[in-house]
């Protein structure tokens, strides 16, 4: 009886389509390994960019671009901290002196050549009144400098009774702040960046364009010598708050130049 001859012909289309997809199969799962090791490869390569981007950022990028024109805490992740609708800070002015010890006070400058300190940038920023004035320097450091160091040196100073000014004032020429000067600082914050990739620290001190400078406050409110501290906290509030904005600035530049 002719009856199984149909049956072997359908066994042999099963084998042949159950190959088939074994095939395809195959192929996918290689092609889906190929996506993940090239994304993987992606990861890698932009780790190693930060790697080597980091520690240069300060002679990559122009100083305008690391100290911007306009500056304002981030209102969300996505926000720019340079956008000018959002302004708290103007830049009036960049210093076209980087040594250590032309930027920091002595003690801060002793600080950061015991690491190394390659160079420091200075710009100088006042408030949207103009009477608030800021100098603030991106002190450079060398590639793989353990940030530890500087952070706890800035932590101390901020217990001091009073603090002691960490910046040197940049008065910029031709414009509101040209008699800005060290004698007229009253208050100082500084910190460094919590990025391995990136060795920099940061510090400002702050004052004000018309001259008033922190003292002891009179009557009942000046009767303790720790008294003198609540009259800088409004500037060493102003130096902090400007140290941190440069802080995301900086880290948010970064992340933007290495991603792709």
């Amino acid at each position: 009886m002719p009856g199984p001859a149909p049956a072997s012909g359908k066994s042999t289309g099963r084998a042949c389509l159950t190959a088939f997809l074994a095939v395809c199969g195959g192929l996918g799962l290689l092609g889906g390994g190929g996506l993940v090791a090239h994304a993987y490869s992606n990861a890698s390569q932009v780790s190693s960019n930060a790697g080597d981007f980091g520690p240069e950022m300060w002679r990559s990028e122009p100083v305008a671009k690391l100290l911007p024109e306009t500056l304002a805490p981030k209102k969300d992740y996505r926000s720019d901290t340079a956008d000018p609708k959002r302004a708290q800070w103007h830049r009036v002015g960049i210093s076209d002196r980087t040594a250590c010890d032309d930027g920091l006070s002595s003690a801060v400058a002793a600080e950061a050549k015991k690491l190394g300190c390659k160079a420091t940038l200075r710009a100088t920023y006042v408030d949207p009144t103009g009477n608030t004035v800021v100098t603030v320097a991106l002190i450079v450091l060398p590639k793989g400098t353990d940030p530890e160091s500087m952070h706890a040196f800035f932590s101390n100073e901020q217990d001091k009774h009073p603090t002691r000014d960490l910046v040197k004032a940049y008065g910029a020429p031709g414009t509101l702040t040209a008699k800005w000067n060290d004698a007229r600082r009253s208050g100082s914050a500084g910190d460094t960046i919590s990025n391995s990739d990136m060795p920099y620290a940061l510090a400002a001190s702050a004052g004000t364009v018309d001259g008033r400078v922190a003292g002891r406050l009179p009557g009942k409110f000046g009767s303790h010598r720790s008294d003198a501290r609540w009259d800088r906290g409004p500037w060493e509030g102003a130096a902090a708050g400007v140290v941190e904005v440069l802080q995301q600035h900086l880290q948010d530049l970064m992340m933007k130049e290495t991603s792709h």
